[in-house]
């Protein structure tokens, strides 16, 4: 069974964000370079694993990313495209996650991820 697994918010403006829902929500929230990127790890509690990221895209646009955690993700996105999905990263190893992104055909991204 598929279940949400992470939230990500993207936008120009990391920093910006970062302040933003670290000020609003009382978030603990800590940058990190990733392969030469900032994204930004969200904990909504206090010591507690990130549920959540921020990923600085400045040349990108503002989103808002729910992942799905999935069994098999190649069966998955091969489906996803039979019912009119796009692929907007096929299936990738990234670090020891493997992801895709794709889009519902009204264009809402879906991050999908490999148990």
């Amino acid at each position: 069974m598929a279940r949400i697994k992470h939230i990500e918010i993207a936008g120009r403006n990391g920093e910006q964000l970062k302040k933003f829902y670290a000020e609003l929500f009382d978030w603990q929230i800590e940058r990190k370079d990733v392969s030469g990127f900032d994204y930004y790890d969200i904990k909504t509690e206090p010591g507690g694993k990130p549920t959540a990221g921020i990923r600085h895209e400045p040349e990108g646009k503002a989103e808002l990313v729910v992942y799905i955690e999935v069994d098999d993700l190649e069966k998955t996105v091969a489906r996803a495209k039979k019912l009119n999905a796009n692929v907007r990263i096929p299936p990738m190893l990234y670090g020891e996650l493997t992801f895709a992104l794709i889009e519902d055909p009204e264009g809402n991204p879906i991050g999908l991820t490999q148990a």
